[in-house]
């Protein structure tokens, strides 16, 4: 119903009430456009994390063992829980986060909150984009400042997918999108049949990710081939052998010995040449590859490109040199509009012999590109594989139906991000991810780590992930023969997601979390060898002993020199983190010890924490809305000033708050109770995340909400409350409070 304003200020209360509740009523069938869930439905996950600590339970019996290099990451639970603690030990350290997440079909594959969200469910999109959408915002902490994101998705999500990753990433940041032709059409087709699924990327900082050398490259898939065969033609040169192709010709006609010899020639490079370029336009390569068709004097492959300037505009003057033939001595023609470089660089190709010239002047110099040197290509957005790794699976002897192709995974991995260090997959599925990491490992010899997460719904960690990874690892008997498979070797931990419940005791919640968190510092770390455990402190080592990691949980000095000793004995690269309240740390104790590095804790976990769950007293955005909206009700329909400037107070209060909350300012005093707004006021102030005006205007409100309070009802009017709503409605957009 659309009613005019002057309309609707002509009914009365009871009318308005009515209408108002009609609207309402409405809004729970009618649903228009991108809809999020989340506040009709919340996620328990993150009800969980906002309520108690998630943390991460080393499960040791699971570690895997085979070298010296770092470790690899599996963690079994839910991905919003374990993304949350990888921010803390993972902010900003991921290259690339690569993830397969549920097509939402209906087809039971996509769970909100244990349930399976079906065709019929009339908020499926709404329930999928708000899962989606909460685990792409802490997902992209952990990307580092270069750090891209791939995403594969079918029809069913991909637009919706689209728009999520712009608004996370920013549209400007998006790499574009690989079309994956699967060679496969869904058996389902009610339309078009559809064979292809899409794989969305998008960088963290696309001008620094495309400043990164081979990004968004891939190696030519013949290059391989084409200087193998040129290095077999090059090695004829001098030899007098039948061509090839001669061969082939009279080859039925089964010439005697002495009759051969008159079909015999002596190889020189352009006999090699000829033969080479014959070679190359039988093959079934891209036009880009078949321009490879030269073999120079030292037997390197190349093509010849123009050098002209390649702008409409002229270029500058000096870029008309004339280059000479270096047999005539006369100048060569000049492109139209200049050279492609300056004379500096034309003289540096001309000493390197990168400049191809003709047989005479007449001919226009080319600049010569090696193939050696040029084996990189830019990614194109379509991408060809049918194959199905149902085969790998058999011989692995574990079930599990449609898994994604390593080789695909391999593929996009080097070719959008090839120099990555650190993966991440938290929507893990079998593994397939972690797979393709070792195996792009173990082609190119970069070190490259994985972390996976994946929940355990009908056990695919303990049954199909964990399993997959160790047999891959170690090695593995193949079922459908018996063949020992050699494993890829690496080492792999193992956790579960937890929760650390919050005591009512601010100071004792502290202990427990640096008490607990020691698994976390480990994974931030990546040193996990448990050396000496003491009911103060905990001292692990890397794999080979090359560095320590030190925690000092207790206080209390009773055990510090006992601390002191141990590392002290340690003469490797030692990391020590130390509880302290307030940061500060007293590095005295330890300046004599050479390779030690000193952090506080747990206060900067505990900010974290603060940033990603709240912890100070959890401020939900839905109960700042929900007073909003009833603070209106009774200033604009209602006319009730003084209830509604009471309930105005409670929300500039709550509001105030939260943006303290998600400043990484404390809400609460050391004694554990809660500070004054008017201290938090001031503290954003001194901060510089309020402004001058805004400060002043907080205090303005925050006195005629104490006026209402106290009952001064007079010390205020309707007009000044009126303004004292659309002020707080601001100051909660301003700084996107939700």
């Amino acid at each position: 119903m659309q009613l005019s304003e002057s309309k609707l200020r002509s009914l009365k209360k009871e009318e308005l009430l009515k209408i108002i509740k009609q609207q309402e009523n409405e809004l729970k069938y009618k649903k228009y456009g991108l809809v999020w869930d989340s506040e009709r439905e919340p996620e328990q996950v993150v009800l969980d994390c906002e309520n108690s600590l998630p943390i991460l339970k080393h499960i040791t019996s699971k570690t895997i063992n085979t070298n010296d290099e770092e470790d690899n990451i599996l963690i079994e639970g839910d991905n919003y829980h374990a993304l949350s603690v990888l921010n803390y030990t993972h902010k900003e350290k991921v290259d690339v986060i690569y993830i397969d997440p549920p097509y939402n079909t209906g087809e039971k594959d996509f769970k909100y909150n244990d349930t399976y969200v079906d065709k019929e469910d009339s908020f499926k999109h709404s329930k999928w984009l708000s899962f989606i959408e909460k685990r792409l915002n802490i997902a992209k902490e952990i990307l580092s400042k270069d750090g891209v994101i791939i995403v594969h998705i079918d029809e069913h999500e991909a637009n919706n997918l689209h728009l999520l990753l712009s608004k996370a990433f920013g549209e400007n940041n998006s790499l574009g999108t690989i079309i994956w032709n699967k060679k496969n059409p869904k058996g389902d087709s009610k339309g078009v049949s559809v064979m292809h699924e899409s794989v969305l990327c998008f960088a963290k900082n696309k001008e620094r990710f495309l400043s990164l050398e081979n990004t968004l490259k891939r190696k030519k898939p013949n290059a391989e081939s084409i200087l193998k065969k040129a290095f077999q033609l090059y090695k004829k040169i001098g030899s007098t052998i039948i061509p090839d192709d001669v061969k082939d010709v009279i080859k039925p006609f089964k010439y005697p010995k002495e009759t051969l010899k008159d079909f015999e020639v002596t190889y020189d490079l352009e006999l090699v040449n000829k033969e080479f370029q014959n070679w190359i336009k039988k093959q079934d390569f891209s036009n880009g590859e078949k321009m490879y068709k030269l073999i120079d004097t030292n037997g390197d492959v190349y093509r010849g490109v123009s050098m002209a300037w390649p702008n409409k505009k002229q270029a500058p003057e000096d870029y008309f040199i004339p280059l000479i033939h270096p047999d005539t001595n006369k100048s060569c023609p000049i492109p139209a509009r200049g050279w492609r470089n300056p004379p500096v660089t034309m003289q540096k190709l001309l000493d390197a012999d990168l400049i191809l010239f003709g047989i005479d002047e007449n001919k226009q110099p080319e600049r010569k590109y090696l193939l050696k040197e040029n084996l990189f290509e830019n990614t194109n957005s379509l991408y060809e594989n049918g194959n199905s790794d149902d085969i790998l699976f058999k011989e692995l002897n574990i079930e599990f139906p449609y898994p994604k192709p390593v080789s695909a995974v391999q593929y996009l991995i080097s070719s959008i991000y090839p120099q990555a260090k650190i993966i991440c997959d938290f929507m893990a599925g079998s593994g397939t991810t972690a797979h393709a990491v070792m195996e792009l490992n173990k082609l190119d010899d970069i070190n490259r780590k994985f972390i996976l997460c994946t929940n355990n719904e009908n056990n695919i960690c303990t049954d199909v992930t964990y399993p997959r990874l160790s047999k891959i690892v170690k090695g593995y008997k193949r079922k459908t023969d018996n063949e020992q498979i050699q494993g890829l070797g690496g080492n792999l931990q193992y956790f579960k997601t937890s929760l650390l419940k919050k005591s009512n005791n601010r100071h004792q919640t502290k202990l427990n979390l640096t008490n607990k968190c020691s698994e976390m510092l480990c994974l931030k770390e990546n040193i996990f060898n448990l050396e000496k455990k003491f009911d103060d402190f905990k001292i692990y080592s890397s794999h080979g002993k090359s560095r320590y990691l030190c925690i000092y949980f207790n206080t209390i000095d009773d055990s510090f020199n006992e601390f002191l000793e141990e590392i002290k004995s340690i003469e490797a690269e030692k990391k020590v983190y130390i509880f302290s309240d307030d940061l500060s740390i007293d590095k005295e104790p330890f300046k004599d010890i050479p390779n030690v590095k000193i952090e506080a804790i747990p206060q900067k976990i505990l900010d974290i924490y603060k940033q990603l769950i709240k912890m100070n007293i959890p401020i939900k955005p839905t109960t700042i809305f929900t007073d909003l909206t009833k603070a209106k009700k009774r200033i604009f329909i209602e006319k009730e000033k003084d209830d509604g400037a009471s309930k105005l107070r409670i929300v500039l209060e709550k509001t105030i708050q939260k943006i303290a909350q998600n400043s990484g300012v404390s809400i609460l005093r050391a004694n554990g109770k809660e500070e004054s707004v008017e201290n938090l006021n001031n503290t954003l102030k001194n901060n510089d995340i309020f402004s001058k005006v805004t400060w002043e205007e907080n205090k303005t409100y925050m006195a005629i909400g104490n006026h209402a309070a106290h009952g001064d009802y007079d010390e205020y009017d309707l007009k000044q409350i009126e303004n004292f709503y659309r002020y707080t409605q601001s100051l909660i957009d301003g700084f996107n409070i939700g």
